[in-house]
């Protein structure tokens, strides 16, 4: 029973990786480089809907939303204005320096929120709480105990990746992502605008990650300067795992890393969940290099 409980627990959660690695996806599909300040993006977002919440209280649902909002306007914002000062002059760069350059801004606004949580009275040096009214929320399927903050969480992901599958599918903005993603050559021929939508698709990735920030922030409590990168290589496991540039497998493998994760802890030690993981990602590379959902069809039609 208790085996079922960590399983269902680590689907919830694991939807958050989900967003996570959606966001890393989108931005790898289209400008083809890794954007290794996504996890910063994640940090600063958290950080932005906690002030929220701890200077309105905290322990209303209406606060809870406007802090989800903060959080992802935040990180679509950030999403900006990294790909406009970063991606875009290192466009024709060699692949090495954006790389180089996300990894030095990380350094960055992990040292800048690492100050601020030294002299903002809200903040605290090592953990700054994120008070929300679902801390004491739970549920109980017969005699499996479910955290509520997982099932709100998981059913808002859920939310959030249908709206990105519907979009992607079914609007012009959409499709234009998906015809730069396949040949950005093509899509210039085409009329397409691929400046304008290397930026949207920062930006949606960006808010993800923005979501992912408050709803990783809720339902742990509690936040830190150095949040985004334990999530950044959460999220590059599941990219791996699941197919580089799949979509649909970044959101199917963000769960898959969510089981393995709380099973892990709660049955071994915390200390052995990035190990199990890594193992997990080193088969799957050596029996199946495209990701156990690549392959064949790695693009919505």
């Amino acid at each position: 029973m208790r085996v079922i409980e960590y399983v269902l627990s680590g689907i919830l959660f694991g939807s958050t990786y989900s967003l996570v690695a959606i966001g890393f996806t989108i931005i790898f599909g289209v400008l083809h480089r890794l954007n290794i300040a996504h996890g910063a993006t994640i940090m600063v977002s958290a950080f932005a809907g906690a002030t929220v919440s701890l200077l309105l209280g905290g322990d209303s649902y209406l606060v809870l939303v406007l802090s989800f909002v903060v959080s992802v306007a935040t990180g679509a914002l950030l999403g900006l204005l990294i790909e406009r000062l970063i991606f875009r002059p290192l466009r024709d760069s060699s692949y090495l320096a954006p790389f180089v350059a996300t990894v030095g801004l990380t350094l960055m606004l992990e040292e800048v929120m690492l100050l601020l949580s030294r002299k903002v009275p809200i903040f605290y040096p090592e953990y700054t709480p994120y008070p929300s009214p679902l801390e004491d929320l739970s549920f109980h399927l017969g005699d499996v105990y479910v955290r509520g903050v997982y099932v709100v969480i998981f059913v808002i992901s859920l939310f959030l990746m249908a709206l990105l599958h519907l979009w992607i599918t079914r609007t012009d903005s959409g499709r234009a992502i998906r015809v730069v993603e396949e040949n950005p050559t093509a899509a210039r021929l085409l009329g397409i605008n691929v400046e304008r939508t290397e930026m949207l698709a920062f930006a949606v990735a960006s808010a993800l990650a923005g979501a992912a920030g408050c709803l990783i922030g809720v339902s742990t409590g509690t936040i830190n300067a150095f949040l985004g990168a334990p999530l950044l290589l959460a999220g590059f496991v599941v990219i791996v795992i699941g197919g580089l540039g799949n979509l649909y497998g970044a959101m199917l493998g963000g769960l898959l890393v969510g089981v393995v994760e709380t099973v892990t802890t709660n049955l071994l030690s915390a200390t052995y969940k990035q190990a199990v993981l890594f193992v997990l990602m080193f088969v799957v590379l050596v029996l199946r290099p495209q990701g156990l959902f690549g392959g064949g069809g790695q693009r919505p039609d």
